[in-house]
């Protein structure tokens, strides 16, 4: 009881714990009507947004692009954040050494340095994600049958049959771009949508872009507009109902500190809410444990050159048998018709096993075979590399195994005072399906308090 009295208290309307995107989001709609408080226990907001900046350039060295509806580009537009372009930018695949753009179908599948056994394991990889695609938005019952199909079957059968290391290579390298993982680690539903979208009809992954200043000038906004009532560096221990509202008790420079409130969103990854909530109904609990979580290794390269460069021409590049799977150029989204200033902005990341692997590693070690690869496909920055920007993530992108999204919905029900948010709660987690789930539950908390 002694050690109980020496606990800071503080009263407020809510609180919302983690400043990730759905956090934040969730916290700077509060504040227009309520009282809110947001702890963090990172040293910074923004979660997997994380930009490094450098001159006219930058580098997303955590979630790399923009893209979907409704809050996140609601926010970017109001408060007049720049959209660079990618019109005019397109896609290439660095395939046995030779670079091929990807916009370029008849290049793409006939100029690609392949053996007959790897087209023809292309073609059948292809053709099945090609024959889910008409079914893969339609409300119709036998579109429904199709994504149920999808979600009882592995990612990996799209290799099933096939016997070329080039399409299993691509497949893997799909998997742990999209979603930072395998296709044996993953339902196949996350992984045809977004490639059988990307692939058919790139239309329709709207607002395929990135802001000028990278993803972090969002977050830095919202967490500016937040001030004080952001608290950094505050580990959340436990989040209790205590009456119609919650007790939340965090520790903060060694100090144990208590807020009560009549609310509280929590935007924490699954296993985080799974430790902080102890009074969670078995229901959400097995539906937090159904969640996975891709991993990602990203390394960003700011670099020093002058005049037009082959690699100009493309926001990104697939890397399928190289220690990365990608290469990302930052820098397109402000080449504006030819006109290059000096130097430029280059991400390198791997995901999945792939990651994994390089976890075992360290950030010299890292940088040196991602410097190594990059150079091999563009020669031309010999000498022109900054020092590599390693950043490890263990936990991004959410996935299901097959059968596990049908505890989804559970977890958009509030358990009382405490509402959930975090990408996990919608179709195809990304970004803006963070910020969605935070607007989502800061207008249901409102609705709640009237």
């Amino acid at each position: 009881m002694a050690a109980a009295q020496h606990i800071r208290e503080e009263a407020c309307d809510v609180v919302v714990i983690g400043a990730g995107m759905a956090g934040l989001m969730a916290a700077t709609t509060l504040a227009r009507e309520s009282d809110v408080v947001v702890l963090e226990s990172a040293d910074r907001p923004g979660g997997r947004v994380e930009t490094v900046r450098k001159g006219d350039y930058w580098i997303n060295v955590g979630t790399q692009f923009t893209e979907g509806t409704g809050p996140l580009i609601d926010a970017l537009n109001y408060h007049d954040i720049e959209m660079g372009s990618l019109a005019g930018k397109s896609m290439a695949l660095v395939l046995n050494g030779r670079l091929v753009d990807m916009s370029d179908p008849i290049a793409l599948m006939f100029r690609t340095p392949m053996s007959f056994m790897d087209r023809f394991g292309m073609a059948m990889v292809g053709a099945r994600i090609l024959s889910a695609a008409p079914f893969l938005e339609s409300d119709s019952r036998i579109a429904k049958k199709v994504r149920a199909k999808l979600d009882r079957r592995l990612a990996s059968y799209l290799l099933r049959g096939v016997r070329s290391e080039v399409a299993e290579a691509m497949v893997r390298s799909w998997s742990g771009q999209w979603m930072g993982c395998e296709p044996g680690e993953t339902a196949a539903t996350q992984l045809v949508t977004s490639i059988g979208l990307a692939l058919t009809d790139p239309a329709k992954v709207p607002n395929f872009t990135l802001p000028v200043g990278g993803n972090q000038t969002l977050t830095d906004i919202l967490a500016a507009d937040l001030g004080e009532r952001l608290r950094l560096e505050s580990t959340v221990l436990s989040v209790e109902q205590s009456g119609d509202g919650v007790v939340v008790n965090y520790v903060r420079a060694d100090r144990a500190l208590r807020v009560r409130a009549k609310r509280a969103i929590v935007a924490v990854p699954s296993d985080i809410a799974l430790r902080i909530v102890p009074e969670l109904p078995q229901t959400y609990r097995d539906a937090f444990d159904d969640i996975r979580y891709g991993r990602y290794v990203v390394v960003g390269f700011f670099t020093d050159e002058e005049g037009p460069q082959p690699w100009d021409k493309f926001f990104g590049v697939s890397t399928p048998q190289l220690s990365f799977q990608a290469i990302f150029n930052h820098a397109a989204a402000v080449r504006k018709d030819d006109v290059r200033k000096p130097g430029g902005a280059l991400a390198c990341f791997a995901g999945g096993a792939t990651a994994d692997q390089l976890f075992e590693l360290s950030d010299e070690e890292i940088a040196a075979r991602f410097t190594k690869d990059l150079l091999s496909v563009y020669p031309q920055l010999e000498g022109k590399l900054g020092e590599g920007i390693v950043r490890r993530h263990h936990r991004v992108v959410p996935f299901w195994a097959p059968g596990g999204r049908a505890s989804l919905p559970t977890l958009r029900n509030p358990l009382g005072p405490i509402h959930l948010a975090g990408d996990y709660q919608l179709d195809m987690p990304s970004l803006a399906d963070a910020a969605t789930s935070g607007e989502n539950a800061a207008k249901a908390v409102l609705a709640s308090l009237k």
